[in-house]
């Protein structure tokens, strides 16, 4: 299990969060991003490379921009501005606003630093240890995965699912929360329900806490450590989930080994890794969620590319689920697959 919130484009695509996280797999070619730099005899040191005496914010910028797209950087002087954006605490705009402020000493020094962490391909959301998702600004670290904005629609079908019925008190349970990042906006969005969030990771619920103090959600959310339903089952809760939603871990053995470096070297691991074919946190959940969902409940969860309909067959096999919904992000790529047993199993 994991601090897990994938939502990730898989394929070709590009994933794009507040700022640009590179796609899942390296480009068609299957030359790494980062290859050429090495046989280029580039070296990753900034200090090497180190602006001196470069201090107003344009040319600093462009400076950075250079740097970092030598080392293959999606966006260099997107990333670039906000690096500085963040260093100066203040908007991206405010330096299209200021181009000629002059910084200070510190603040060259701290925008170095995190140029060069950016430049070893580490994920700007942790160099700034934060990510917008749903409008709101999350808290991340290392030790939960990065929020995508493909998780936003997981948020979007749990909500539908609880207005559709006109539910009021809805019950629901967030299994491996990560950050918190779903848990958070489902008991926003959802003002009268009462939220369960399970991860194993003791590290990644500290930063789910966190977010729900945050965002004014922490009194209707309960963070529980465990593996998947284990959490749970000392609260005697068989049978009385509304909503089951759950963004699992769910890359496989051999996507691991390709995995672009801002992924496979940077985000946990137990946030990623699915399995030998991405699929045993499925099994599970699939298994053992009729015996957790109240009569009418719903089933609903993220999935990786290509992942649906063997999810789908998966559902199919326990021959206790009803009708089957794939949904597709805007990339028309299926990423949700919501479904209701068919009675109720407690």
């Amino acid at each position: 299990m994991k601090s897990r919130s994938l939502g990730i484009t898989r394929g070709m695509k590009i994933c794009r969060l507040t700022f640009v996280i590179p796609e899942l797999f390296y480009r068609e070619s299957g030359v790494k991003p980062d290859s050429r730099l090495r046989h280029a005899g580039m070296t990753d040191n900034i200090r090497d490379n180190r602006v001196k005496h470069v201090r107003i914010v344009t040319e600093i910028l462009r400076w950075a921009e250079g740097y970092l797209r030598q080392r293959e950087v999606h966006s260099p002087y997107l990333d670039a501005e906000y690096i500085l954006a963040h260093i100066l605490r203040c908007k991206r705009m405010d330096l299209l606003i200021h181009p000629d402020r002059v910084l200070k000493d510190d603040e060259v020094e701290q925008f170095n630093a995190c140029v060069e962490r950016r430049g070893r391909r580490e994920p700007l959301q942790y160099i700034t240890g934060e990510v917008e998702f749903r409008g709101l600004i999350f808290k991340v670290s290392k030790d939960v995965l990065i929020p995508r904005p493909e998780t936003e629609l997981l948020v979007d079908e749990v909500v539908k699912v609880v207005n559709s019925v006109s539910k009021k008190g809805a019950t629901v349970l967030d299994l491996c929360t990560g950050s918190g990042c779903i848990a958070v906006c489902i008991a926003r969005e959802l003002n009268d329900s009462k939220v369960y969030a399970v991860d194993i990771s003791a590290d990644a619920l500290a930063v789910a806490r966190e977010n729900a103090i945050r965002h004014a959600t922490g009194e209707r959310i309960t963070f529980l450590s465990g593996d998947l339903f284990g959490a749970i089952d000392p609260l005697n809760l068989k049978g009385k989930f509304d909503i089951i939603v759950s963004n699992p871990p769910y890359v496989s053995a051999e996507e691991m080994e390709v995995l672009q470096p801002e992924v496979k070297n940077y985000e946990p691991e137990s946030a990623l890794y699915g399995g030998e074919d991405g699929l045993d946190f499925y099994r599970r959940i699939i298994h053992e969620s009729p015996y957790y969902l109240a009569d009418g409940g719903y089933l609903v969860m993220e999935v990786g590319y290509r992942q649906a309909w063997r999810i789908k067959d998966l559902l199919e096999e326990e021959k206790v689920f009803g009708q089957i919904a794939v949904i597709k992000d805007l990339n028309g790529i299926d990423r949700i697959v919501k479904t209701s047993p068919m009675q109720n199993f407690y």
